[in-house]
């Protein structure tokens, strides 16, 4: 984050940040996996997060989805596809959580955290990991909010960097959590 850019503005090849502040970097593993560097400076107790994609492309709403891991079986920043996941000794129910967005849109569905990782950045550090894959994939570079939110949402909003990524809220949206006891 610096005055040398607009907020969105892509920003290709080597560079120098001299004292600007930056969120995340992207890049491709050797394995032609994407790797998202985010900034531990801009996410405090967040853990480093490893990744699974799940396209949702046959919706109404074509979407993506990135899981979080904050697993030590992948390397942190790496993204893998669901066949490479499911060769892992690895449940879903370890992913810290996850956020779904309308890529070809750029605008942001839902974002969990799972209940005993709150607090921890965490919800950012999922924003900052899908606009990064968002851009490093060339789809719009500014990933929004259309105004429904959940009270949690509406938290992680007030605090933002970004707020005129977020639209006003038109619609309280039930918790996001799965009923206690199940």
């Amino acid at each position: 984050m610096s005055d040398a850019h607009q907020d969105a503005d892509v920003i290709d090849g080597p560079m120098a940040s001299n004292d600007a502040h930056e969120l995340w970097r992207t890049d491709v593993d050797p394995d032609g996996r994407s790797v998202l560097s985010l900034n531990p400076n801009a996410l405090r107790n967040a853990p480093p997060l490893w990744f699974v994609v799940v396209p949702d492309l046959d919706a109404t709403r074509p979407a993506m989805m990135l899981a979080g891991f904050a697993t030590d079986h992948v390397a942190p920043g790496t993204v893998l596809t669901n066949p490479e996941f499911f060769s892992l000794p690895v449940q879903s129910t370890d992913q810290v959580g996850a956020i779904r967005w309308w890529h070809l849109e750029g605008v942001v569905d839902q974002v969990f955290i799972a209940e005993q990782w709150r607090r921890r950045f965490l919800g950012t550090a999922l924003i900052y990991a899908a606009n990064a894959y968002q851009v490093h994939n060339g789809w719009p570079s500014k990933l929004t909010s259309d105004g429904r939110r959940t009270e949690l949402g509406e938290q992680l909003a007030a605090a933002t960097l970004f707020p005129d990524r977020f639209a006003p809220l038109e619609t309280l949206s039930p918790p996001m959590d799965p009923p206690k006891g199940n």
